[in-house]
């Protein structure tokens, strides 16, 4: 049995990646379906309609190739437009070490006494891209000028997903303690996201990946297994400034693991948005991988905030700005200007 995370989301295989023969693609088939039986939207009347469409091709195929525009289809299906069908190559194409988006790592500006945390997006299976993202949140935030900054500004504007549990952590010494999101699955069930200092639990294990969906046994435990326990909490535990004025900045281009981010700081005192409506990938992803290195990214929950408001597409800012002309920025940075003693940073 093998496991890795792939772009925010826990996937396992039973022998993953091994050869498929003609005789085995009614099992392939099976174990598809099985699997998909995870995502949100079946039982819709779409996902009955994809389903009686696509099976007579699955129940055709001769290799499982023959297989893979229709599981694309039944995949969208089942979990809606954040999910997706890779095919082999494309899925040990996204793996590679050295792509641009495992490159990337938070980054901090002051003016005055106003921190500017941009949080990128990224996406790493390898544990070192991990550690060095988690690094640079945790060298951050255990600096003096950190932890003398009156407020803050958090920029997700061109943040376009990948890691959320990552992304949560490298904000987290700006959270509040306790459940900062929830996860609501199709039966009307919600999990807790918690944050406890600078770690990071789900439904009460620590997180550090997205559920797992194995193949033929559906999903796991309903909401799936914790992934893989690699980083749990921030490295070196750095002072948690919780309590400061949080300004964040958003666009259309903030997308599911950012707008994980923006949900987790919903509901939290002195916060506000500023920008323009995120993306619209608001679901949870979970996956599995099929027998010959295929994978299903699915989506099995939708997110909601600490209160109880769950997201089904686009969240609107507090204050609607342009966050391409610097007028979303500029208004952030004076709300937390009001927000700081004497309305000022310097």
């Amino acid at each position: 049995m093998t496991a890795a995370i792939v772009g925010g989301v826990m996937l396992l295989s039973i022998a993953a990646a091994a050869p498929v023969g003609d005789s085995g693609v009614r099992a392939y088939v099976d174990r598809a379906l099985a699997g998909l039986q995870g995502g949100y939207y079946v039982g819709t009347p779409e996902w009955d309609e994809a389903l009686a469409e696509e099976l007579p091709v699955l129940r055709a195929a001769e290799v499982p190739s023959d297989t893979y525009a229709a599981l694309s289809r039944l995949s969208r299906a089942a979990g809606g437009h954040h999910s997706h069908f890779s095919t082999p190559v494309q899925t040990t194409s996204a793996t590679q070490p050295d792509v641009p988006w495992s490159r990337t790592t938070p980054t901090v500006r002051y003016d005055g006494r106003l921190g500017i945390l941009t949080i990128p997006g990224f996406s790493s299976v390898h544990a070192d891209d991990q550690d060095r993202y988690l690094r640079a949140a945790s060298e951050i935030f255990d600096s003096a000028q950190a932890r003398s900054a009156c407020g803050w500004v958090v920029d997700v504007g061109q943040n376009d997903g990948g890691l959320g549990w990552a992304m949560i952590l490298a904000a987290s010494p700006l959270l509040d303690d306790g459940t900062v999101e929830q996860f609501r699955t199709r039966d009307g069930r919600a999990s807790a996201v918690r944050v406890s200092g600078t770690s990071l639990s789900w439904d009460g294990r620590r997180w550090d990946g997205l559920p797992v969906f194995a193949g033929r046994f559906g999903a796991l435990d309903q909401l799936g297994l914790p992934g893989l326990v690699i980083a749990p909490a921030l490295p070196g535990a750095p002072t948690k400034l919780a309590g400061r004025p949080v300004a964040i900045v958003q666009s259309t281009r903030s997308a599911s693991a950012a707008e994980m981010v923006l949900v987790a700081f919903a509901g939290q005192t002195r916060t506000a948005t500023f920008g323009s409506e995120s993306a619209g990938y608001t679901t949870v992803n979970g996956g599995f991988l099929l027998p010959d290195g295929a994978e299903v990214t699915l989506s099995f929950a939708l997110m909601g905030d600490r209160d109880g408001n769950f997201h089904e597409g686009t969240i609107p800012p507090d204050h609607p700005a342009d966050p391409q002309d610097g007028s979303a920025f500029d208004a952030a940075r004076s709300w937390v200007l009001q927000q700081c003693p004497n309305g000022s940073v310097g």
